[in-house]
């Protein structure tokens, strides 16, 4: 088995290593503030449930308790209370979490605005990189047509100007 070293792939294909590596680090902030609005919603959601569990459990008060059903209409009621409580204390937890994440996307943003600073050279080399790779592709097709060209002049038996005129650089 073959180890793969972070050197060895770091650039990628077409040497955009860095370019997804940036991309990622920059649409982070995007991930972070679709989960604290998902978390949120999920928090409204449970909260809306508690209180209707603690309506719920108000309302069999209301209900005759008499009979063989006393007893299943406290279990009923106490467990209600209890389903309440639990889904409101995941309330308070979700609270805390989106505080949490709001938290983490400032230092995020921070250290996004600190690395942009930093890897400005970087960057502008990378894209040099890339653009003169796509020039010495684009040279070498040009070359191979070129070659081409002559071997098949010669065969032919063309006049020296011309095979010269299909060699020169225009």
């Amino acid at each position: 088995m073959v180890m793969a070293y972070f050197l060895d792939n770091f650039w990628g294909e077409k040497n955009n290593g860095f370019d997804i590596l940036y991309h990622n680090m920059k649409h982070g902030q995007i991930s972070t503030k679709e989960l604290s609005e998902f978390i949120r919603e999920r928090s409204a959601i449970e909260e809306a449930y508690s209180r209707s569990m603690t309506k719920l459990a108000k309302s069999t008060s209301n209900c005759t308790q008499l009979g063989t059903f006393g007893p299943v209409w406290d279990v009923f009621k106490t467990s209600t209370e209890k389903l309440a409580t639990c889904h409101l204390e995941l309330v308070k937890k979700l609270q805390d979490l989106i505080k949490d994440l709001q938290k983490y996307g400032e230092e995020q943003l921070k250290a996004h605005k600190k690395t942009k600073e930093e890897v400005s050279g970087t960057l502008e080399a990378v894209q040099n990189i890339q653009s003169i790779t796509q020039s010495l592709q684009k040279a070498k097709e040009l070359y191979n047509i070129k070659c081409v060209e002559h071997e098949r002049l010669k065969k032919e038996g063309a006049a020296p100007k011309e095979i010269e005129k299909v060699t020169s650089l225009s």
